[in-house]
């Protein structure tokens, strides 16, 4: 169970720490480079375990789990120092409302009713963009903390899309 796939999705928890310290201790550079590693145990944990023979059903729950707890941890914090500025802070909001309705549609749909989408990809890697940049803005020139907003809404706009998809799903699952 708890293989090289599931190691790495437990990573993206287990960073969650340190880069809050990171960040309370003003240095976005290696908060960056620390969130850019965890988010790049997502594409790696999918790839490994489907490589070996390695997907489970504990491994495809978790994985999710990671994701939300990294995007969403990573948020709060930034928005919580105060780094995300008002506009950044709704963007951040939407996208945690979409992830608990989401998290519960799953949920009663009995969890593998709501398989991940291609946009659904794509909404991830917004939101990973826009936070790596988000978190590096201090040390960027002022220009990179609007486009690091920018993307956040478009992470945003994305992860709406999503769930309505996903509340789509749903309702044709419970009937």
């Amino acid at each position: 169970m708890l293989d090289l796939p599931n190691l790495l999705s437990l990573s993206r928890i287990a960073a969650l720490p340190p880069l809050a310290l990171l960040l309370a201790t003003d240095r976005p550079w290696w908060a960056a480079g620390l969130f850019v590693a965890a988010a790049a145990t997502d594409l790696l944990d999918g790839y490994l375990a489907r490589r070996h023979g390695k997907v489970t059903a504990f491994g495809a729950t978790l994985d999710p789990i990671a994701d939300k707890v990294l995007v969403n941890g990573t948020a709060l914090l930034l928005a919580g120092l105060g780094a995300l500025g008002l506009w950044g802070t709704l963007a951040a909001l939407l996208i945690l409302a979409r992830e608990f309705a989401v998290s519960g549609l799953r949920e009663a749909a009995g969890g593998g009713a709501l398989p991940v989408t291609r946009v659904a990809k794509y909404k991830s890697a917004a939101q990973m963009t826009a936070l790596t940049l988000l978190i590096a803005a201090p040390e960027l020139p002022p220009a990179a903390h609007e486009l690091g907003v920018v993307l956040l809404w478009i992470a945003a706009a994305l992860t709406l899309w999503t769930g309505a998809g996903y509340l789509r799903k749903a309702m044709g699952a419970l009937g």
